[in-house]
């Protein structure tokens, strides 16, 4: 081979080197969109996100509605994210089919759509990311039975934040059917908050009068749980058992009014949906693992894995 036939070879392979790290390295576009503005668990998870941005370089925007309830408002903000030809989509969505039509539009117009948290029901996306809400439904009832003796009966009231959301879905059916195979446990009642403080107090001092032996209570969402704890100030013999991580519900773990927390590691699930988001926009396969979650308790809150799984947003 003549020496300036090889010169020219060595060029191009360099040249198409630089062009694939230019590749990896671009600064793409990502538009991150939570079901609301404000909640601890997405303020984690956009800090997740953000995380994410600083180790790769990608240019995030973040949106959502103010209130989870609001899926016009949510479907406004992926078209917004279409017609600004974002490269990609973070997607939490606020509700498993209204949301189903424009996710199916991104992807049409090339944009990498992963969901974070939740899922659609007839649409698939580029990529879903999560963690076990079945299991973390056996572990809600599980950890509640251990409050009462075999014999005990178990009266609860369930009450989630949206009822057409994938994870609520697969929260509550898991805790219906936990507490179907243990005899004298039932659930009274499993109703909505809409992420409402002041629908679930009224939701939970209605159902007291209504039905005086419920004993267990089990607040599935952050706001949720403020207006549940509201509700049974002054009343004792309750258990509580409720998700989120907001200031006031480490103190109300703290001094023994929730007996447990479920943690979800939201500034992990935020980091990790961007870093998949990115590996599809190089080509590559995400890895497929759950996001971990805890139960915390008040003996198990100091422990140094609790505490970070208590204060995610301020990492």
């Amino acid at each position: 081979m003549k020496k300036g036939t090889l010169i020219l070879l060595l060029l191009i392979l360099l040249a198409g080197c630089s062009n694939k790290k230019s590749e990896a390295n671009t600064s793409y576009r990502i538009a991150v969109i939570t079901m609301m503005q404000g909640g601890e668990f997405w303020g984690s998870l956009k800090n997740g996100a953000r995380s994410a941005r600083s180790s790769t370089g990608a240019v995030l925007e973040f949106f959502a509605p103010v209130n989870e309830s609001d899926y016009e408002g949510q479907i406004r903000a992926v078209q917004r994210a279409i017609d600004q030809y974002f490269d990609a989509i973070v997607l939490s969505p606020s509700h498993y089919s209204r949301l189903e039509d424009v996710v199916e539009e991104a992807r049409e117009d090339g944009i990498k759509v992963v969901l974070a948290d939740t899922a659609l029901r007839n649409v698939s996306a580029d990529f879903h990311i999560t963690t076990d809400y079945r299991q973390i439904g056996r572990a809600m009832a599980e950890y509640a039975f251990t409050h009462f003796g075999d014999d005990e009966p178990v009266n609860a009231l369930v009450i989630g934040s949206m009822p057409n959301t994938t994870s609520m879905t697969n929260l509550v059916e898991s805790l219906v059917q936990t507490f179907s195979g243990r005899a004298n446990a039932r659930i009274v009642s499993a109703t909505y908050s809409f992420t409402d403080e002041a629908a679930a107090r009224e939701i939970t001092r209605n159902a007291l009068q209504s039905d005086p032996s419920i004993n267990v209570v089990f607040a599935l969402e952050e706001y949720t749980a403020h207006g549940v704890a509201n509700a049974l100030e002054g009343i004792s013999g309750i258990h509580f058992i409720a998700f989120g991580t907001t200031q006031y519900e480490i103190q109300l773990l703290e001094r023994g009014v929730i007996d447990a927390l479920v943690v979800v590691n939201s500034f992990n699930l935020g980091y990790r949906s961007v870093m998949a988001a990115i590996d599809l926009l190089n080509g590559n396969k995400p890895a497929q693992k759950m996001v971990d979650f805890d139960l915390v308790t008040k003996d198990s809150m100091f422990s140094e894995e609790h505490q970070r799984l208590l204060f995610q947003t301020f990492q």
